[in-house]
């Protein structure tokens, strides 16, 4: 899914997953992409698309880009499913873009992983070490996972948790800090839910009800010659 084509009236951009994770080839599966583009008065959708099959490892994306004369504001959400259900966590990624063309990887985290980055600390010795914990957001005392990195593996990485150990629809948190004088430092995400709430499934005609709902409101116009 290369798409190497670079213009001024296009954005770039590469989606990353962990190197050791392994998408399911059998049963349904899709991969849903939709970018919006963000404004102060209201958000407007530039692209969805749907592919059926999931893509994984790294690979090229590309939307189109009409405003070249000011800076832009893009939310890209990603998501793959198995079977109906959700394999990446629920997150929004944003591309700002300055000066077309532009070019930008966005990291995914399929659940099970989660992709930190952390503020760039001040000069420390490198056998000084960073230590990132993972936690419940309202007690930091219950811990998921906890991992020490040297100044320079700390800026980026995936840390692996295990999901049968998370609470489904709960909320977690990050924490990070410099051992050597016990400083805080910025860690992003700052909250996340680990693993979504499970929903019963839906009948079908609840699924037809609600698609239907979600469908444009009709002013009886394509009755009307019909009626008459």
């Amino acid at each position: 899914m290369s798409q190497l084509n670079e213009s001024p009236h296009t954005i770039n951009v590469t989606f990353s997953l962990p190197p050791d994770f392994n998408a399911p080839l059998d049963g349904n599966n899709e991969t849903v992409v939709d970018v919006q583009l963000i404004n102060t008065r209201q958000t407007t959708s530039v692209k969805h698309w749907r592919y059926p099959s999931i893509v994984d490892g790294q690979w090229n994306f590309r939307f189109p880009h009409r405003l070249t004369d000011v800076s832009v504001k893009y939310r890209v959400t990603v998501q793959l499913f198995h079977n109906g259900q959700p394999l990446l966590l629920e997150q929004e990624h944003f591309v700002i873009v300055h000066q077309a063309p532009h070019r930008q990887t966005l990291h995914l985290s399929p659940i099970g992983y989660l992709y930190v980055e952390v503020q760039e600390p001040e000069m420390i010795p490198p056998e000084q070490a960073i230590t990132i914990s993972l936690h419940e957001k309202e007690s930091p005392d219950v811990e998921l996972a906890r991992v020490s990195h040297d100044e320079e593996t700390a800026i980026s990485f995936y840390l692996k948790y295990d999901p049968a150990h998370v609470v489904p629809g709960k909320r977690y948190a990050l924490t990070g800090i410099e051992n050597r004088y016990h400083q805080r430092l910025s860690v992003f995400p700052e909250a996340i839910e680990l693993l979504p709430a499970t929903r019963p499934p839906q009948s079908r005609l609840l699924r037809a009800i609600e698609q239907w709902l979600n469908e444009p409101l009709r002013l009886f116009t394509d009755s009307l010659s019909k009626i008459r």
